[in-house]
């Protein structure tokens, strides 16, 4: 997967999203990972790239790089053994849907600790493919998940987005269902094995972030297109983002904090889409709308104006790390477990309908009106029809 760098100083990042970057130390949050066997799934991508520099740096036994890419994990595996002459770097190709290939993976690696980065975070791709979105975000962590406790790992870190949160989108909703899946195990599961849940943010210049797009239109002089004027995010960087999921690895595991809960941290206020657009432009040396010109473009399918870190009653406490909130809420594990079997179904079939179906039930009302929540599953429906 192509990862465009952000190619900005601390100072120019710092102007663009409006805060300074936490202060990270990498060697620090990575600690309790020396030594061990970790396995990161979607190690390919933009996140996961960084993530395993970042495990590598900290010396675990071994590193186990899962991901379908091959390209992308050749080119992984060259930068972690150029960084890491003597680290046990292993590769895995594989899709996390495919739970015969996980089992054998896990039972050969026996990881230690894993990392789920694995994701379809395209919003707009995986409304157009709801069951694709399905089978990767939903039943993908469940397999994890499962492969994970079979090999009685001690810890499950999942990534998911601010996205999860009231989805008014399809992806939104298959992450908001694997933050559940893994949310109902850490509760359940009687065994060693903890699940992490850890909701971040827009990441700045990962492969499915606008920063990318951005920087494209900018270096080619071309309009810088925004979907709303008053569209508002939540941006963290990719190191800030790795640290996050470090030190959330270090809370999860502490008996000290409650279970099926999801981890936060603080990203400041959000930030204006078109005032980072502009930023970006003059952090280039051009002027926005004289050297590059920014437009309007208008909402796509099951975008919000607004992102939330937080839903409407979850339960929100300090933790041991005063950057970093626990989010909790009620859980239903029997209607859960009803979603999983008809989202199998339906996959299996690759029936689209039967899947929107489904996932269009949690399309999040507070956010969406009931009518409209049918006129959004309607849509797919005529789309299909054409």
């Amino acid at each position: 997967m192509e990862t465009v760098e952000p190619a900005y100083s601390s100072a120019e990042m710092a102007q663009i999203l409006g805060r300074e970057e936490h202060e990270i130390d990498l060697f620090k949050s990575g600690a309790n990972l020396t030594g061990k066997r970790v396995l990161i799934t979607g190690a390919a991508g933009s996140i996961g790239s960084t993530l395993s520099r970042a495990v590598a740096a900290v010396s675990p036994a071994q590193i186990t790089l899962f991901d379908h890419d091959e390209f992308g994990l050749y080119r992984i595996r060259n930068t972690l053994e150029e960084l890491q002459p003597k680290l046990q770097c292993r590769v895995a190709l594989g899709d996390v849907r495919d739970r015969a290939r996980l089992a054998r993976v896990f039972a050969k690696e026996r990881p230690e600790v894993v990392f789920h980065v694995a994701a379809l975070k395209h919003v707009g791709l995986v409304e157009d493919n709801p069951a694709e979105g399905a089978a990767t975000n939903v039943l993908g962590t469940r397999n994890v998940a499962d492969a994970a406790m079979a090999v009685n790992a001690k810890a499950m870190v999942l990534i998911s987005t601010d996205k999860a949160v009231c989805p008014r989108n399809i992806m939104g909703a298959t992450k908001k269902l694997a933050e559940m899946v893994c949310r109902s195990k850490d509760i359940s599961n009687t065994g060693r094995t903890r699940f992490v849940v850890v909701r971040f943010g827009n990441v700045f210049g990962s492969s499915g972030s606008v920063v990318p797009l951005f920087q494209r239109q900018i270096a080619t002089q071309r309009a810088v297109t925004i979907t709303h004027s008053k569209a508002e995010r939540f941006f963290m960087t990719e190191r800030e983002a790795v640290a996050l999921l470090l030190d959330a690895l270090q809370l999860g595991v502490c008996d000290m904090q409650p279970r099926g809960g999801v981890f936060i941290q603080d990203m400041g206020q959000r930030v204006l889409i078109s005032d980072l657009a502009k930023r970006m432009i003059r952090a280039k040396g051009m002027i926005p709308d004289v050297d590059v010109p920014v437009v309007i473009t208008g909402l796509r399918a099951g975008e919000k104006i607004l992102e939330n870190l937080h839903e409407p009653g979850e339960d929100v406490t300090s933790t041991l790390d005063s950057k970093i909130s626990l989010a909790m809420s009620d859980l239903d594990h029997g209607v859960l477990q009803t979603v999983i079997l008809g989202l199998e179904a339906a996959c299996r079939l690759s029936d689209e309908e039967a899947a929107l179906r489904i996932l269009g039930d949690w399309l999040e009302p507070a956010e969406i009106a009931q009518d409209e929540k049918q006129k959004n599953i309607h849509r797919f429906d005529e789309r299909k029809a054409k």
